[in-house]
């Protein structure tokens, strides 16, 4: 149905390497392959009805494993992929955003977010693909950790270089250790001091027709003429008892039902 999907089949059993408590452990191969099982079934079925079913078992069997404390970009991309295909665009939005949380390349999710963004009304507001504080800060690209092993890397590579410069005072050695030195301080600050502001506050609607308001009201004047469909990304800015102050991409903030929207932060 959507042919852009990287089938569930293709999902890893590295989903079952993270720490979780020994029971779980035992019991996540049988459910993963069994959410496996329902969604090749599902890619098989010609029956509307049942290949919904398929896929809706699925997609509950791959949050059952995420649930269990199975984190991985695999496992959020196959959420992804069956809440889509069972009509869950709110929650296939939601899986593709954390899975790119855990890693900003991940292709498949990356592709398959952009084609269930074509999907919402032409007049919802989306995240700007040609953001510029992609380019500013390219290198959030570099997971923390990653950054982090490698400012120790460099400093243990100044630190080394000083010590020689020291003993035999002559070649490059001092300036190896300057070049050193400068690259542990940019690495180390990217890991201390990125803090990006909207990393906290992204969310996605995830669930359907949500009614926008322009106060924490139910009898407050309507501030979309449209509700709000399942996918559409907004930022979360301020909680009030059940309602949620959001902002959309185009700037416009509005009042929502708190349980209507979830945060992608994990």
């Amino acid at each position: 149905m959507f042919a852009i999907l990287a089938t569930a089949t293709a999902a890893t059993l590295a989903a079952l390497s993270v720490q979780a408590s020994e029971p779980d452990r035992l019991d996540q191969p049988a459910r993963l392959e069994r959410a496996l099982m329902l969604y090749a079934r599902a890619l098989e079925d010609s029956n509307r009805d049942s290949r919904i079913a398929n896929f809706a078992e699925a997609e509950a069997g791959f949050t059952a494993l995420l649930e269990s404390g199975a984190w991985n970009v695999a496992l959020l991309t196959n959420l992804g992929n069956a809440a889509l295909q069972s009509e869950r665009i709110g929650v296939a939005v939601l899986a593709y955003r954390r899975a790119l949380l855990l890693d900003p390349e991940a292709a498949t999710a990356l592709q398959n977010l952009a084609y269930v963004r074509s999907l919402l009304p032409v007049w919802v507001p989306r995240p700007d693909s040609h953001d510029t504080t992609q380019v500013l800060f390219f290198y959030r690209k570099i997971p923390a950790l990653q950054r982090a092993n490698l400012a120790a890397g460099f400093f243990l590579f100044a630190a080394g270089s000083l010590a020689v410069s020291i003993r035999r005072r002559e070649g490059a050695w001092r300036g190896f250790a300057v070049m050193g030195a400068i690259a542990w301080a940019l690495l180390l600050a990217s890991v201390l001091f990125d803090q990006d502001p909207q990393a906290g506050r992204s969310a996605v609607v995830t669930a359907d027709e949500t009614i926008a308001r322009s106060a924490d009201s139910r009898l407050s004047a309507l501030a979309l003429p449209e509700p709000l469909p399942a996918g559409a990304e907004v930022e979360i800015l301020e909680y009030r008892a059940e309602w949620t102050r959001i902002r959309l991409h185009n700037g416009r903030e509005v009042w929502v039902r708190g349980s209507s929207v979830s945060r992608v932060a994990l």
